[in-house]
Parts: structure tokens; sequence; C-alpha cells
């Protein structure tokens, strides 16, 4: 990778897993996945038409791909680059994926902003005893208050919590500036689901749901990694894999792929490690 993507050194490379004819998954350079698929877009399955695209459209589509993958990665330059220098740092290969999500909202974000409400009984009592001014001071209090809170709130959910994945190893950071160690995939001794009770709109009633990961070590910690974190490389995310269903013979074989967090448990988290 060079300079213009996000300032990574020439020594990372920025890698996606495959799945290869014996069921594993390996780790390739999307950008080779990405060739090696397009060279198979004239193998058609019996029974099913498939429109083939002229090398000028197939052109402009791939120029117009690459063009936002350049513009996304170029959104999180900062995060790429630290990703790298972490892998260097702690001799963990090669980056297989920089993922993010919204942080979680807990009491610890919404108790904080709650705290101011602890004047209000005074306000009232004065303006119960007819102190001058407490009145307007009350309403002026609320408005505040209002604006404290939204604010409070607005914060928390700008929020962000990053998994840097290499092919070595992992690691989950609420802020990319704290200083933390990565923990190495041949220490993680055993891999299990989170279910959680999911709401279904369709069905109006609750059904468990795969949510996250939880990854235990030969030292007896657990990190839970969540489904809910994205590639921050990939532009299209879902709607990326739509359209690659819908129509393979043609952004099927010309978009970019980046792998999600499911396929990057699936590539190395779950070989067990020496002491399983």
């Amino acid at each position: 990778m060079d300079a213009r993507d996000g300032g990574v050194s020439n020594r990372t490379v920025f890698r996606d897993v495959a799945q290869v004819g014996d069921g594993t998954w390996r780790g390739r350079p999307w950008r080779a996945l990405s060739a090696a698929r397009g060279c198979q877009r004239s193998s058609e399955s019996p029974g099913r038409a498939v429109v083939k695209i002229r090398p000028e459209a197939e052109q402009r589509l791939r120029a117009g791909f690459q063009r936002r993958v350049d513009e996304q990665r170029g959104r999180y330059a900062a995060e790429l680059a630290h990703a790298g220098q972490v892998a260097a740092r702690f001799e963990c290969g090669e980056v297989v994926g920089v993922f993010s999500r919204q942080a979680d909202i807990g009491w610890r974000n919404v108790v904080p902003g709650l705290l101011p409400l602890a004047a209000v009984p005074f306000l009232i009592v004065g303006a119960a005893a007819g102190i001058p001014g407490m009145l307007p001071a009350f309403g002026v209090f609320l408005f505040l208050f209002i604006a404290w809170y939204g604010v409070t709130l607005w914060r928390a959910m700008r929020r962000r919590v990053w998994c840097y994945a290499f092919t070595g190893g992992f690691i989950l950071l609420a802020d990319p500036s704290v200083d933390a160690a990565p923990v190495r995939w041949d220490q993680v001794t055993a891999v299990g689901p989170v279910w959680t009770q999911v709401y279904n709109p369709a069905s109006e009633e609750y059904k468990p749901s795969l949510t996250a990961y939880r990854l235990r070590t030969a030292a007896g910690q657990a990190h839970e990694i969540s489904r809910s974190f994205k590639n921050v490389q990939d532009p299209y995310l879902e709607m990326g894999q739509l359209f690659r269903g819908l129509f393979p013979a043609t952004i099927g074989t010309t978009m970019p792929t980046f792998p999600a967090i499911d396929q990057i448990i699936a590539a190395y988290a779950s070989k067990p490690g020496p002491g399983a």
C-alpha cells in the first residue's frame, strides 16, 4: 500500500479473506481477490442466463467503484494508518481489516447528564416561597437543561469503538489514541456465540439473534466482538452484498470486496490455540 492509502508504510498490506475449495478461509490481498473473481465471470450456471458486460462498461464500473473506495479510505486515513503502526509495533503481521461501530449508550452516558436535575427541588421551593425572579430562573434552567442533555446524548451517539484485525491477532479500542496491546489469535482457546433477544417487527415478538462472538484466551480472559462492527474500507456494506447477488456477472465481478467481521472470526479465531 502506498502513501496515498492513509499514509500507511509500504510494508503494510491490507488483506481480504477468501474461501477456498477445502472449506477453510485463507488470507489474500483484496485486489487480487477482485481480479480473480473477474476472471471467473465467463463461467455460467446451467439453465441460468448471464448478461456479459462490455469491456468499456466494465472499465467504467471498476473506475467508479475504485473512486468510492479511495474516498472511503481517505475518510478513515488516520485509523488505517494507526492500524498499520500497531501491526508493525507488536509484530502482528498484516492488517486484514479495520472495523468500527457506534459505542453502546449505557448509564455512564445517561446519568451524568441528569445531574443538574438536583437543583430542581430548590428552584421549586424558591418559586413556591415567592422569591423574586425564581420563576423565570426555573424556566431558564429547564431550557438550559434540555439543551445540555441533548448535547450529552449527541456526544454519546457519536462515540465509536474500533476493532483492528491482523493476521496475528486483534485489538479492541474504545479510543484509538489509547495505548493497548493486541490479543494473539494463537492464544484464543474457545469461540462461542452470543445470543440476544431482538424484537422482530414482522412477528411482533422477541427472537434470539446472533449478535456477537465471545473469544476466550488461555489466560482466562473473555473478549466480546460484536457483529455490528463494519469494515471502514467498504463504502457499500450490505447494499454491496445485495447488488453483487442481484447482478453477479456485472457488479459481482467488478465491485471490490472486503471481509466482514464474521469472516475474520471464521478465518482466524476458529482455529484452536495451543492451550485448547
